[in-house]
């Protein structure tokens, strides 16, 4: 389809009519007065309001813009992206939860430019329109307050990960019941997106029952609490975040650990000899994930959790082979 140079104008009005609901929607959910009846971490504002914007963008374009599959399905992005954009800009989201959203959005909004045009086309009135664009509008409030009715679905989960490390046992032991503090480099892509990085573990005492202070930037810290010490086999601890007392500039208030959708519960490494001078480290951690679509959300929360885990266990391998080096 020709887009004449005459009409470019007319391309943007619903994406920015749009956008600005997408963004006044989450404006709305910030009022202390509405916090009970609706959350953004529902069906209806994750997964259906990025099909509201792909119907708001077909809805206000021309008719001869409608017939285009490229703009029924691409046109919709230009929507759910500049609405992210401006969830981002004014501080309604974080990175970490742009990243997570972006996939949901795009092929949702597509969506709704598809089932916007064939209701366009089949329906040409328009008062029906009209009245049809003002129901919809409601959806996503209507959704997430039926959704809020009901309990969250928690749910269980493990994410276990391993690496080999050349040095002995007691070498390896030595290094994960203290972490001093981090300088090495550390690469992971949650890192990059915000997550603050681990500095440094302290152990009040040798044994069951000892607390480990495990400290992240940003003033994010976890109190792990040693349940299983078997030396140089096998550390336990039970973890305790303090979500009261993390400052709130350090995540994206949907992904407080220790909040309502997400709080890590144990962690476990244990040392598998090989050799006297080689063993392979496992680490284990057991986490609650509680959302209305954990079957997406735990996507995300594995990789999450998988990248902070592999990076501790470079950092460990690292340190442990350079003592066993000297």
């Amino acid at each position: 389809m020709n887009f004449r140079t005459g009409n470019k104008a007319s391309l943007l009005i619903g994406v920015i009519i749009g956008a600005l609901y997408g963004l006044a929607c989450q404006s709305i959910l910030k009022l202390d007065e509405l916090k009970d009846l609706f959350a953004i971490m529902t069906m209806g504002f994750v997964f259906i309001l990025p099909v509201v914007l792909g119907v708001i963008t077909l809805y206000f374009a021309k008719s001869e813009y409608r017939v285009s599959w490229t703009y029924r399905i691409f046109m919709p992005w230009a929507t759910a992206s500049l609405c992210l954009l401006l969830a981002f800009i004014t501080g309604q989201e974080g990175t970490i939860c742009l990243i997570m959203t972006i996939p949901i959005y795009l092929p949702l909004a597509s969506l709704g430019g598809v089932i916007g045009a064939a209701f366009l086309t089949v329906y040409d009135s328009n008062k029906m329109n009209s009245f049809a664009l003002g129901a919809l509008l409601l959806m996503p409030f209507l959704v997430s307050g039926v959704e809020e009715r009901y309990p969250l679905d928690d749910q269980i989960l493990q994410v276990n990960t391993s690496i080999l490390v050349n040095a002995s046992s007691e070498v390896v032991w030595s290094q994960i019941t203290r972490i001093p503090e981090i300088t090495e480099p550390q690469e992971s892509f949650f890192y990059k997106m915000g997550f603050p990085k681990p500095v440094e573990a302290t152990l009040s005492y040798e044994g069951v029952g000892g607390i480990r202070e495990a400290k992240f930037e940003k003033g994010l810290m976890f109190l792990e609490t040693i349940t299983d010490w078997e030396q140089e086999k096998k550390l336990t601890f039970k973890i305790r975040s303090e979500p009261a007392n993390t400052p709130l500039t350090t995540l994206d208030s949907h992904v407080v650990v220790g909040g309502r959708y997400f709080d890590t519960l144990i962690g476990q490494y244990e040392i598998e000899k090989i050799s006297n001078t080689q063993v392979r480290l496992h680490l284990f951690s057991r986490y609650r994930l509680s959302t209305r679509f954990n079957f997406y959300a735990e996507i995300w929360s594995d990789f999450l959790m998988r990248d902070i885990q592999e990076n501790i266990l470079r950092v460990i391998r690292s340190r442990a082979e350079k003592i066993s080096q000297r």
